[in-house]
């Protein structure tokens, strides 16, 4: 038997216990962290960027890489709009940086690298994502290649770029990618997808993660060399998803069952569900679709996060 002192110690002691139970579950729980990603790529235009309705088709049928619905008539997402759907997260805000079509690519993503340096202060970012690649042969540097030889590659497509614009821009946008990660920026990049022979160049730059396929299969087609530091999946099936009444709600890219483009952005309007492949023809496949996966994993984990399309809840 407690005395009457040591009852009140007790009590007390229990009391004091729950109390801080109960405080800790009531605590809010610390906020999970976004990152801000910076996305240089392709990215369907707004309605006012074209001229008229001729325009815009024209577009599509030049750059639009997906005809999920069958009508000759490609979907409105271009590359960028895809690398962005599997990268999607709640925690990441991505933040665009188009690429203008025509013209030389590499000049255009040059000034898009130097726009983000230069808002750095006021506009800070987390990560980039550059799903391009400027590649060559591997023979033109020494096969096999070797990390510690990256100076030597450097300086080689600095002399080609005294001869060749193309090589200029290549040379000035692995400094480019250099000087933000420097800033603390992730950077990511592709392999490339040129197959066992090739190198994307912009993996040159250090400090930048590049990233290549899982697939034993995409060895023939992504290339695999000593500055691949990691590797993700990089082939997508598109699957149709419906509804319990069998109704098509749009098409899942990465297999996680939750809608990435809802039927309703497809271009030939409403369509019986029988209308749609359970599995399109079509698969996203390349390099440029690994890197969104691995700079979503690196930076918020592995785990799924909720559908971002309530229908598909």
């Amino acid at each position: 038997m407690c005395s009457s002192d040591l009852f009140r110690l007790c009590f007390l002691t229990v009391a004091l216990c729950l109390a801080s139970a109960l405080q800790a579950a009531s605590a809010p729980m610390p906020a999970a962290p976004v990152y801000r990603v910076a996305l240089v790529d392709h990215f369907y235009p707004p309605l006012d960027a074209l001229d008229n309705t001729e325009a815009r088709r024209r577009h599509r049928n030049l750059h639009g890489p997906l005809d999920l619905d069958a009508d000759d008539f490609p979907e409105p997402f271009y590359h960028g709009d895809l690398v962005e759907m599997i990268a999607a997260h709640p925690q990441l805000i991505f933040l665009r940086y188009p690429l203008a079509h025509g013209g030389a690519p590499m000049e255009k993503i040059l000034q898009r690298l130097q726009q983000i340096e230069t808002r750095f202060a006021q506009h800070p970012v987390d990560a980039l994502l550059l799903a391009w690649e400027s590649s060559t042969l591997i023979s033109a540097f020494e096969k096999p290649l070797r990390r510690d030889n990256v100076k030597h590659y450097q300086a080689l497509i600095r002399d080609w770029g005294k001869q060749y614009p193309v090589w200029q821009h290549s040379w000035q946008i692995i400094r480019q990618l250099e000087r933000l990660a420097g800033l603390g920026v992730q950077v990511f990049t592709i392999a490339g997808n040129g197959g066992r022979g090739m190198v994307n160049t912009f993996s040159f730059a250090r400090g930048v993660t590049t990233v290549g396929a899982e697939e034993p299969g995409l060895a023939h087609f992504v290339a695999n060399n000593a500055f691949v530091d990691i590797q993700a999946r990089a082939a997508y099936p598109l699957l149709s998803l419906r509804d319990p009444q069998g109704e098509m709600l749009g098409y899942d890219l990465d297999n996680d069952q939750c809608v990435d483009i809802p039927a309703g952005r497809l271009s030939a309007g409403y369509q019986p569900a029988s209308h749609y492949a359970r599995q399109h023809w079509q698969v996203l496949k390349g390099s440029s679709f690994a890197a969104p996966a691995a700079l979503k994993a690196q930076l918020v984990g592995e785990q799924p996060a909720p559908c971002r399309h309530p229908a598909a809840l």
